[in-house]
């Protein structure tokens, strides 16, 4: 059983058969596509498939994780432009006749077949081919995945009719497709400039493109027209890419109320992402209270997460608040093992805070673990520091102990005048005694 019936001049579908795109042409019969990567457009119905790419950029030596999202670019319902109106109205008949034969031959998927209709009659024509035909050609080389083709007759319609906002929408599609960025951008503005139902998403996607071709001062200046117009469109992942812009051009103060919005409301690995970021932005731009304050904020609300007690550590160390670090670092080493140099860092705590038998007991634990890795000089320096380090603890026998391991390795002359001083203050104890 067929799964379409004639009903005038449209194709209504059976009942119980899958739905499909249906639409007809400026008064020439009906078109239907089916497939899920069909791009048919007529009156304006487009899909756009690529997706855009993720940009990741990087700053003062940190990540910062901003990420445009992969968009699926999808353009839903007839955009009734002029140009599509006037189509009508001044199609001759015999361009008419091949753009129904076109459309009937799109409908039954033979793109290839409906391309060379509309070639044959545009050979006949020479120069006075009419833009619906060139807009219909983009069409069938889209669906034969000819990019650089489609670009091409897409670009002839808008020439002829610069205010066919679907031919320009599509034209970007293709330049996108084709890596040319900056003239994707400008189609996008373009397109939705000349759309009588403007779309707060083709002004976002112009403002992505321009920051993928290198010009994030474009890029801004889109995304400002897009808050400014539609407010209420500017999603949470927009809200992303305007941060990206932001940091492209170093308006890294200007960035932070949406980092501090994106680092607040969004959900999973990402908000980590943001969190992480802002406290980054925080300590960058010297604003010590905002960054022990949140640092203080991620350890109450996620304790079990080691990195935000690694984070309070860096945020009072840099404030000279040796012993809030010492906390914050044990706090972090309950749970998860300490790497090599942050084992060091706590001995170094320990002694900075005067906790010199810690200390040295951490420093003798670090040198057991990676004393194989350091050169002999390196090797008499922690032997130098955890001696001084027992002396401080009282306990001049392990200093001493520590004192003649060092000398085995070399007569260094810090080590010989601690032993002289270790042993002289023996005697004087035993003259006592």
């Amino acid at each position: 059983m067929a799964r379409y019936i004639k009903q005038g001049n449209r194709i209504i579908r059976r009942r119980g058969c899958h739905p499909q795109l249906e639409h007809s042409a400026p008064g020439y019969g009906p078109v239907r596509s089916k497939g899920w990567f069909m791009t048919v457009l007529v009156h304006g119905l487009f899909l756009l498939s690529r997706p855009l790419q993720p940009v990741m950029y990087f700053h003062g030596g940190r990540q910062v994780w901003a990420v445009l999202l992969l968009l699926l670019m999808v353009f839903s319902g007839p955009l009734q432009t002029a140009a599509a109106k006037a189509g009508k109205e001044n199609m001759s008949l015999a361009a008419g006749m091949a753009v129904n034969k076109a459309q009937s031959l799109m409908a039954e998927e033979k793109p290839d077949q409906a391309l060379a209709v509309l070639t044959r009659y545009s050979k006949k024509q020479g120069e006075k081919v009419h833009h619906y035909i060139d807009f219909l050609s983009g069409i069938c080389h889209t669906e034969m995945g000819q990019t650089g083709p489609a670009a091409a007759a897409f670009q002839q319609a808008v020439e002829k009719q610069p205010d066919l906002s679907a031919a320009w929408l599509n034209l970007a599609r293709c330049r996108y497709e084709l890596g040319q960025m900056a003239e994707a951008a400008r189609a996008f503005e373009t397109g939705y400039d000349t759309s009588e139902k403007k779309q707060a998403l083709h002004l976002f996607y112009a403002a992505a493109c321009h920051f993928q071709a290198g010009t994030p001062g474009a890029a801004l200046t889109v995304f400002e027209r897009l808050m400014a117009a539609h407010p209420e469109a500017v999603t949470l992942e927009w809200k992303q890419t305007l941060v990206n812009i932001l940091f492209a051009l170093k308006k890294f103060q200007k960035a932070l109320p949406w980092l501090e919005e994106l680092a607040a409301e969004t959900k999973g690995d990402t908000r980590r992402q943001w969190q992480e970021m802002l406290l980054y932005q925080y300590l960058s731009l010297k604003m010590k209270n905002k960054a022990l304050a949140y640092a203080r904020y991620l350890t109450r609300t996620h304790p079990e997460d080691p990195a935000w007690w690694k984070a309070l550590a860096h945020v009072h160390l840099t404030d000279n608040r040796f012993e809030k670090a010492l906390a914050a670092m044990l706090g972090y080493s309950y749970l998860t093992p300490l790497t090599r140099e942050e084992s060091r860092l706590v001995a170094d705590l320990y002694l900075s805070c005067n906790i010199p038998l810690s200390a040295a007991l951490q420093y003798q634990t670090w040198l057991a673990e990676h004393g194989d890795t350091l050169s002999e000089k390196q090797v008499l320096e922690r032997i130098r520091i955890i001696s001084r380090a027992w002396l401080s603890a009282g306990n001049p026998d392990q200093a001493l102990a520590w004192v003649q391991k060092g000398l085995k390795k070399s007569s260094d002359p810090d080590l010989l005048r601690i032993k002289e001083y270790v042993l002289r203050n023996q005697k004087k104890q035993l003259s006592h005694n």
